[in-house]
């Protein structure tokens, strides 16, 4: 086997591993029984999404029992400039890819919205 179609045939492991064809995401830190740790940046998101992901407010977005995968997307995507909102905006822009994955990681482990805003 060449050393070009070595490195192709290694680079192609974690992908091949994947059902989706998704590069695993990092793990985020959890606690003793499973559950995702309390991110540190969470206090940037209470506000309008609330700890638990039900958002207190009209026309925000509830977060609690959303696809993981889909939350870190959403939040690279406001980083990039793919989607607009300036709030979101500078608030993706003041995350880490660990925040990231931490703040979708807690989001997606809450239980889903199951009721009416008030």
């Amino acid at each position: 086997m060449s050393r070009h179609a070595l490195v192709l045939a290694l680079a192609l492991v974690p992908l091949a591993a994947c059902a989706d064809g998704q590069p695993p995401a990092a793990a985020a830190a959890t606690t003793p029984d499973g559950t995702p740790e309390r991110p540190a940046k969470l206090g940037l998101c209470t506000a309008c999404h609330g700890e638990d992901g039900t958002s207190r407010t009209a026309g925000t977005p509830h977060l609690g029992g959303q696809d993981r995968l889909y939350l870190e997307r959403a939040l690279a995507d406001y980083r990039s400039g793919k989607r607009q909102h300036v709030p979101m905006t500078s608030l993706a822009n003041a995350l880490q890819p660990a925040d990231i994955e931490a703040l979708a990681a807690w989001y997606s482990a809450r239980p889903g919205f199951a009721g009416s805003v008030p």
